[in-house]
């Protein structure tokens, strides 16, 4: 089972001293130096890290710091039960929990270049072929929001090109799916170390 806890930013303070005790101060000064914008999306993010990690880990006290190993993929110390990943968009974040390793990505949909399906295998770009306007748009996030769940799964991200691999079967023993999420203008996948996909629970937290 996955659990896929998301919160948009539209409740949330931009005045980061209302977060003190919820979130570390190593991280709201990291949130300090960034846009307004950005600045909300991270902060929900990592308000559903701590909120899941009381859900999930009881016993370790909050507000609780995440490490990240040498590519940046995030981990809780000593808790490898304990698989988490983060992503957020527009006006949403996200964070998945699992038992086994996930990578999760939201993406709201908007216009982009053709040319970012040139990042596709030849498979990928053939099934763009004869699409156009908003479903070939669709497909595009659809691939996109697949592989970056997949790539932040192995923990390798950006090191790992888009063309290597194919995101609807991106390696053995790894599963990508598409889910269908609250928001109608945003694409949301998962990927997680298992042979079929998880099954998904969706929990909105209030901001």
């Amino acid at each position: 089972m996955v659990y896929l806890y998301a919160m948009d930013t539209l409740g949330l303070s931009s005045d980061l001293a209302d977060y003190r005790g919820m979130v570390p101060e190593s991280r709201l000064y990291q949130l300090s130096v960034l846009t307004r914008e950005e600045r909300l999306r991270s902060l929900a993010a990592e308000l559903l890290f701590q909120r899941a990690v009381r859900r999930h880990c009881r016993e370790v006290p909050l507000p609780v710091s995440r490490d990240q190993d040498e590519h940046g993929k995030p981990y809780l110390l000593g808790r490898p039960d304990f698989q988490f990943n983060l992503s957020h968009s527009g006006l949403w974040a996200v964070c998945a929990v699992a038992p086994v390793p996930v990578g999760v990505d939201i993406q709201q949909e908007r216009p982009v270049s053709v040319k970012l399906s040139r990042k596709f295998t030849a498979a990928e770009q053939q099934s763009l072929q004869g699409l156009t306007g908003p479903s070939e748009l669709r497909r595009i996030f659809d691939l996109w929001t697949m592989k970056e769940a997949y790539t932040k799964c192995i923990g390798l991200g950006l090191l790992c090109p888009f063309r290597s691999f194919e995101a609807e079967h991106p390696a053995p023993g790894y599963s990508t799916q598409l889910v269908d999420f609250p928001a109608g203008d945003y694409h949301l996948a998962i990927c997680t170390r298992s042979e079929e996909p998880e099954d998904v629970q969706i929990i909105i937290m209030p901001s």
